[in-house]
């Protein structure tokens, strides 16, 4: 068989379904929120400029990624909406948190002014600024204040368009990653019969004469058997799909075999009995 003419890949598409738009989606929205929370408590210490978005990013996109294949949801405009959902909590969600933050710690040092004042009278002079009332004026102070931007180089302060332009910044560097991860994630084919993703379902070595063997069944040139180490059986949980087979190889072998060989049910059938001979093979 010439590899440009195996099987191809499973086309199918997840459905819409109530679960995955009423459910996963609001989790998901959820998580975007708890990871706001999380990141202003973490940048209190630990905050470097460009890096820290970055982190965040990446590992919100890794979380929702496996949410995905943990729930196995793959209607594609569904994880996108999750995604961009999710982005947005955690960019609004870091900027309210800061706000809530600041307007406890306002609020707390006016109540001790207060007390002051009562107790010492006149001694204690001067007036604390009101705390601000919601997140855009509290915005608006930190943008005229200036935000302070830790680097590897030092720390600067950013004020007015250059703080509004840095919390943009910010949430760019959240979504790329992010997004990065969730679309080389959905590049995995998905079964919409049984509704689950494809994964590896079976692997190990492969040893010479089994190596042979399957690439005899694949209809591969016989050079391409002495660099097979590794196998991987790749299907969606019910089997109800196409079953994919990769072989790992050495040199340049690699470069020139297909990630992944599509098998219909007759090389299927040939290429499991192949490893499972193997196996008995190899058993004490």
């Amino acid at each position: 068989m010439d590899r440009r003419n195996e099987v191809p890949a499973p086309a199918g598409r997840g459905r819409a379904t109530w679960w995955g738009w009423l459910v996963w989606l609001p989790v998901c929205v959820a998580l975007g929120v708890l990871f706001a929370w999380a990141s202003v408590e973490v940048s209190t210490r630990f905050s470097p400029l460009i890096v820290f978005p970055l982190m965040v990013g990446l590992i919100l996109g890794a979380s929702l990624v496996s949410l995905a294949r943990i729930c196995q949801v793959g209607h594609r405009p569904t994880v996108w909406t999750a995604l961009a959902l999710s982005v947005a909590a955690v960019v609004v969600g870091q900027h309210w948190f800061s706000y809530r933050q600041a307007r406890a710690a306002a609020e707390h040092d006016l109540a001790q002014y207060q007390k002051a004042q009562q107790a010492f009278g006149e001694l204690v002079a001067g007036r604390l600024p009101a705390a601000p009332s919601s997140m855009g004026e509290y915005l608006a102070r930190q943008a005229d204040q200036g935000r302070r931007l830790e680097t590897t180089f030092g720390s600067w302060t950013a004020r007015g368009p250059a703080a509004w332009l840095s919390w943009a910044l910010d949430g760019l560097l959240i979504l790329l990653p992010a997004a990065v991860m969730t679309w080389m994630a959905l590049r995995r084919p998905y079964c919409g019969q049984c509704r689950s993703w494809y994964a590896t379902r079976r692997s190990g070595p492969v040893h010479a004469e089994t190596a042979r063997r399957l690439i005899e069944v694949l209809q591969w040139p016989a050079e391409d058997a002495a660099r097979a180490t590794h196998f991987r059986l790749i299907s969606c949980n019910g089997g109800c799909g196409t079953t994919g087979l990769a072989l790992s190889c050495k040199g340049r072998a690699a470069a020139g075999l297909p990630a992944v060989a599509w098998l219909d049910d007759q090389r299927r059938s040939q290429v499991i009995a192949v490893l499972d001979g193997a196996t008995a093979a190899h058993e004490p």
